[in-house]
């Protein structure tokens, strides 16, 4: 089921793939690892260390985030902006399938689950980050709007559900 190609989906993607800059280049050139899964380590590190009471809630939310991505992306089988379109700007081939974002997902997890509980300032940076994580995916050419919108939807909410059973003490 191809939830991606309709006009504004495909012309929003075209407006940030074709914005083009050597700057942002070289910046999403490196800045797009930050989105990786490996960033849950130190992540897992930080909470083992210093939020060890929100351990549970860490990982179980890490997990329902994961497996709706999964999920979703094995219902939709959705076909990557290379796999349909012509004309893109890859700097990152990947070629399976889109819909959602993961690494947006995990990214505005990371946003969600870091900033509840943190100052201003932080959170800022926090929120700017899977902002940044996830326009990187449409600039590199791996995701459309569409698929980073509805990781942002994934991550934030797979939180923030389980945030609530918890301060609710239904879940933990």
């Amino acid at each position: 089921m191809n939830v991606e190609n309709f006009p504004l989906n495909v012309e929003l993607f075209y407006l940030v793939n074709h914005t083009r800059n050597e700057l942002l280049d070289a910046f999403f050139g490196y800045f797009y690892l930050l989105g990786k899964g490996y960033v849950l380590i130190p992540a897992l590190l930080f909470v083992l260390l210093f939020k060890r009471e929100r351990l549970k809630l860490f990982i179980l939310s890490l997990a329902l985030e994961s497996l709706s991505v999964h999920i979703l992306k094995v219902v939709f089988n959705a076909p990557r902006p290379a796999n349909m379109l012509t004309n893109i700007y890859l700097l990152e081939p990947l070629y399976h399938k889109s819909f959602p974002s993961g690494d947006t997902a995990m990214a505005f997890f990371l946003a969600s689950f870091f900033s509840s509980e943190s100052p201003a300032l932080l959170k800022v940076i926090l929120w700017s980050y899977a902002l940044l994580i996830a326009y990187g995916r449409m600039y590199m050419g791996v995701h459309f709007p569409i698929d980073v919108l509805v990781g942002a939807i994934v991550g934030v909410t797979s939180y923030y559900s389980l945030y609530k059973l918890d301060r609710r003490k239904v879940m933990l």
